[in-house]
């Protein structure tokens, strides 16, 4: 065959993500990921400080191209899994470690209130200053 083993194994394995555009939290979160809900890509929604993105503002027609856009992706990818990123020193959301610890939470709730499929869990992540990933504990 000489195929990648690893890719024939697990290419209906994603999860969705909103996070920074920052390139640095990409791998701790994949590394995460793969270990703990046993993904092996995630597709990305990004945005300068997107923990705080979705608790701002944000035109209407912003807000809802995001859930669209994580809609099609739930759906074609089957992903069960979204996951809310937010880190420490963010440029895009320049507030501290407990402020994001916040902001987490809450946008957790208001992407569980977009009518998510059944089955599809939120999972509130945090990129800590040693850039390890700690997950966030939210009510739902």
């Amino acid at each position: 065959m000489g195929g990648n083993v690893f890719m024939e194994q697990s290419h209906h394995s994603f999860a969705t993500g909103f996070d920074c555009a920052d390139g640095r939290t990409k791998e701790p979160v994949l590394a995460w990921a793969r270990k703990n809900i046993r993904v092996q890509w995630i597709d990305l929604l990004t945005r300068a400080g997107m923990d705080g993105s979705l608790l701002s503002d944000l035109h209407p027609l912003i807000v809802e191209d995001l859930r669209n856009q994580l809609m099609i992706l739930l759906d074609k990818h089957q992903s069960k899994h979204v996951l809310i990123v937010g880190h420490c020193e963010c440029a895009g959301n320049p507030v501290s470690e407990d402020d994001h610890r916040k902001c987490i939470a809450r946008a957790c709730k208001v992407v569980l209130l977009w009518n998510l499929p059944k089955g599809v869990e939120v999972i509130g992540l945090l990129v800590n200053p040693a850039w390890e990933v700690e997950e966030m504990k939210h009510e739902t």
